[in-house]
């Protein structure tokens, strides 16, 4: 066919002369549609993520190509989205009943879009990069005419998403940072490699200093991109004015930059940098509708203490800086082979908490509580446990940090609450059942909502759970905890105050927060048995709690003297090794006897 030919040797002869790749994919779209009135054509691109962005389609309305813009593929999006994720054709000669289209019927339908023909573009390594599709405005399918058209077109985008991508990759070696202006980070890996050789090599000695700026990200989210562009770039600048001449400054990535300081005899020489580095970010920054003050972090490898290559370097820099971080930002550290033993072992226990929760990894403890009027068990406080599958069973403290700070937190608590409701079916009816939870759960917007689910869902009674509030608690700003924890108390559950008196909590939590119950800290029960100032505070407590009409449970009696003087002073419950360990569900389940405190209790 004398048309096709010439389309595709036009195509062809654009993408030798490097047009522009939208300008092509246009007009292959619209010569496409010269040979096949009056079908509409159109290309969308796939990124790495999934996710499909318009790149031609100069027959259609500008607003239907931005709504799919940033589109997910996937089973039911549509003929391109379906396309893109089975990497099959698609034809859908009826989008008002095609259920793929449930969801973009309403977009299509108005501009007479009847069916559409999707098929999907690989590039050589058989990647789907992108579709090709034909819209027809009745209900029909392809003739054989459209298939050998769109075979030549898909061919045709193919080699010009694959050019590009070529081109793309050229771009991205190029050795100055767009933002900033300074160098990127492959000109750092070709630059600094050389510099460090060579200060090592004439004895100098060299240092890599990793600099993240503390809070980037708020300013991007409250003042735009715009000022966060800005603020690169000032930091750069800054950078740039501190450093010798044989020094190299570049942006690396997001808020990340790297300084390779070329002559770094001794560590006071390094870290004389660094100070007059934090230094000059001290001062704020002019981001033009506003002044801001941006902290930074700082790691520090030196070179050959640390290594004599820039990627070990770099890695040993970005230990450091993570602990310099770790340690409340605004500091900065040298690497020390102590760093990187943590940091590793951190992630490999990040990497493995990922898989827990769908692995079945976690389990509940349950520790009795005995009311000490009746020297009976009145409950038990679920904890948590992990399973390791490598390191066998491990307790919170080993792991908990680490979950925090990779935001599975709220994630595992729920997992906890939900667990120990469906656990309470198997205690005692007059049992209640004691769960942690943390400001992260608390501040979740529904979370009162989740625990009614949790109760609903195990069939118990509110009144038998317990929500104890672990770990610090803000007490400014803290209308959103407020209003949940009041929610949760008109379910009818309890709160309590964890650890007081060595936690978190404190009396202005006592006196601000909606409080069932006081749980002494472990540590401050201990001590009362032996300093005289440590069980006037306890005893003062428990008698102000009780003026408060709150409770009062003593957490880690663990000696019959430690029993005996919180029976003196008034303790309402007690629980800790003196009457039983956290043990499995199945512990308390196994005998009558097994729940029943020791006789020393009565």
């Amino acid at each position: 066919m004398q048309g096709l030919r010439a389309l595709q040797h036009d195509v062809l002869e654009r993408l030798a002369r490097g047009r522009p790749l939208q300008e092509t994919m246009n007009e292959l779209c619209r010569r496409a549609e010269q040979l096949v009135p009056p079908v509409i054509c159109s290309v969308l691109t796939v990124d790495r993520e999934g996710r499909l962005h318009p790149l031609a389609g100069p027959s259609l309305p500008e607003h239907y190509s931005l709504a799919l813009d940033g589109m997910r593929m996937g089973p039911d999006a549509g003929s391109c989205g379906v396309a893109a994720y089975f990497g099959e054709p698609i034809e859908a000669t009826d989008i008002e009943t095609d259920p793929r289209w449930a969801d973009f019927r309403a977009l299509a339908l108005p501009l007479g879009l009847r069916a559409c023909w999707s098929s999907p573009i690989r590039a050589s390594n058989d990647r789907v990069v992108g579709t090709f599709a034909f819209y027809y405005p009745s209900c029909r399918g392809a003739s054989p005419l459209d298939r050998t058209i769109v075979e030549t077109c898909v061919h045709l985008c193919a080699i010009a998403l694959e050019q590009e991508e070529r081109k793309e990759r050229i771009r991205r070696l190029a050795y100055f940072d767009a933002v900033t202006g300074i160098a990127n980070r492959a000109a750092m890996e070709q630059l600094g490699e050389s510099a460090i050789a060579a200060a090592v090599a004439n004895g100098f000695g060299a240092a890599i200093h990793c600099v993240d700026l503390d809070n980037f990200k708020e300013i991007n989210d409250t003042l735009g991109h715009r000022a966060g562009d800005i603020l690169l770039k000032s930091v750069g600048e800054r950078l740039s004015a501190i450093v010798k001449k044989s020094d190299i400054v570049a942006r690396i990535g997001g808020d990340e930059f790297a300084v390779v300081q070329s002559h770094a005899a001794s560590p006071a020489d390094v870290g004389g940098f660094a100070m007059r580095l934090m230094q000059a970010m001290a001062a704020p920054f002019d981001l033009e509708e506003a002044m801001a003050t941006v902290g930074v972090s700082v790691g520090i490898a030196r070179a050959p203490d640390d290594g004599f290559d820039l990627r070990t370097l770099m890695r040993k820099a970005d230990f450091a800086l993570y602990e310099a971080k770790s340690s409340g930002r605004g500091h900065f550290r040298f690497f020390d082979p102590g760093i990187e033993s943590r940091i590793s072992a951190n992630r490999r226990i990040w990497q493995d908490l990922k898989q827990a929760v769908d692995g079945g990894e976690f389990e509940l403890h349950f520790q009795p509580i005995v009311a000490l009027g009746v020297a009976r068990v009145c409950g038990y406080e679920a904890l948590l446990r992990w399973r390791h599958p490598r390191d066998g069973l491990r307790t919170p403290e080993d792991f908990l940090p680490v979950a925090t700070k990779a935001g599975l937190l709220y994630e595992i608590g729920a997992w906890i609450l939900n667990e120990a409701c469906a656990s309470a079916a198997a205690l005692p009816p007059d049992a209640r059942v004691s769960v942690n939870v943390s400001e992260v759960q608390l501040e979740k917007t529904g979370f009162a909502r989740d625990v009614a689910a949790a109760l609903a869902g195990a069939g118990m009674d509110p009144s038998r759970l317990e929500i104890e509030i672990a770990g610090p608690l803000r007490l400014d700003d803290n209308a959103e905890i407020l209003s949940c924890l009041t929610a949760i108390r008109q379910l009818g559950v309890s709160i309590a105050l964890d650890d007081f008196g060595a936690g978190g909590a404190t009396l202005a939590h006592l006196r601000a927060l909606p409080v069932d119950r006081v749980k002494v800290g472990r540590s401050l029960t201990q001590a009362a048995a032996t300093d005289p100032r440590a069980a006037t505070i306890v005893k003062a407590l428990v008698v102000l709690a009780h003026d408060l009409g709150v409770a009062t449970t003593a957490e880690g009696v663990e000696t019959d003297a430690q029993l005996r003087m919180m029976r003196q002073f008034g303790c309402d419950e007690i629980q800790g090794f003196v009457v039983s360990p956290a043990q499995p569900l199945s512990a308390f389940l196994e005998g009558a006897d097994s729940a029943r405190p020791p006789l020393s209790l009565a």
